[in-house]
């Protein structure tokens, strides 16, 4: 047997790992060698490989496998009064920030959905949504990718900021930088692959300062950045609002520039054909009675 990232197992291992006998494994693999006419299984010198058919058989086998764990799912869901699952994408900057005490208010609302949340890059979570993995997404407005059978409603607006910890330089400062000055630090970068328009470069670029490049960059993943943020000098371009709402964040602060730098709303996403769906829309009403109920209104732009 064979896992599906691993080389070749034992039938003792398998067996162990179905929690059947290695007798009982055995005659299953003969049985279905009957059946299929030719070895389904190879035998080297530290175990067993599939061959060529008994992997397509392998293939098969997990789909059905995952489709028979998608209806004891639907079961569940539908024994604890539920008749459908929302799937619900969420970018990273959303994760760190306001996304965990959003969902800690919804466990407490009575609905007939449940909810999956997937956690990715922007463009990783679009291209879910358009394969129809995803029934909708919390990200940024502007992303690099197919997008004409989507719908956008924007949940809030925000705008990019520069963000610096207590040992970089301008930590105090509280006149306006300019972005000549900003050139000659350090820096590191978060989404930098993930499919947005507006890379750090440029952002930089679109307001006159060249040669400014990330010595570091985090796709997919904030926290290490803000650990980054705490213990050196490094700067880091990310948007204000969900920046300053993320408790990982919480001893860094924006600093004062001369001149503004982009926005970069956040906005709901799901098929144009499901966006008056009744889940979609009041797992919509939910978070935006949230944004501006239980996040400081004043905040929001």
């Amino acid at each position: 047997m064979v896992g599906r990232n691993c080389g070749p197992w034992s039938f003792s291992q398998a067996a162990t790992k179905l929690n059947v006998t290695q007798p009982t494994l055995s005659r299953a693999v003969q049985v279905i060698e009957d059946q299929v006419g030719s070895p389904v299984l190879e035998r080297e010198r530290h175990g067993v490989r599939p061959t060529r058919i008994g992997q397509r058989l392998a293939e098969t086998g997990r789909t059905i496998a995952d489709s028979r764990m998608q209806a004891e799912n639907a079961i569940d869901l539908w024994c604890g009064g539920q008749d459908r699952e929302l799937r619900v994408g969420v970018g990273p900057m959303l994760a760190a920030s306001i996304m965990g005490d959003f969902f800690s208010k919804l466990i407490e609302v009575k609905r007939k959905y449940a909810v999956r949340v997937v956690s990715a890059t922007a463009s990783r979570l679009i291209e879910r949504l358009n394969a129809g993995e995803l029934d909708l997404v919390l990200a940024p407005e502007q992303i690099n990718l197919r997008q004409d059978d989507l719908y956008q409603h924007k949940l809030f607006e925000d705008q990019l900021a520069v963000f610096a910890g207590p040992k970089n330089r301008f930590y105090t400062r509280t006149d306006p930088i300019s972005t000549k000055e900003l050139a000659h630090e350090r820096w590191i970068a978060i989404g930098a692959l993930s499919g947005i328009f507006g890379t750090q470069k440029e952002v930089f670029s679109s307001i006159g300062v060249r040669r400014v490049s990330a010595s570091i960059n985090f796709t997919g993943d904030v926290m290490m950045a803000a650990e980054m943020l705490i213990n050196t000098d490094v700067l880091c371009i990310m948007p204000r609002q969900l920046g300053t709402w993320s408790s990982a964040l919480k001893d860094t602060r924006v600093l004062p520039l001369k001149a503004p730098l982009p926005s970069r709303n956040v906005v709901l996403w799901c098929r144009r054909t499901e966006r008056h769906r009744p889940d979609v829309l009041e797992f919509l009403s939910h978070f935006e009675r949230f944004v501006h109920s239980d996040i400081a209104p004043n905040e929001l732009g």
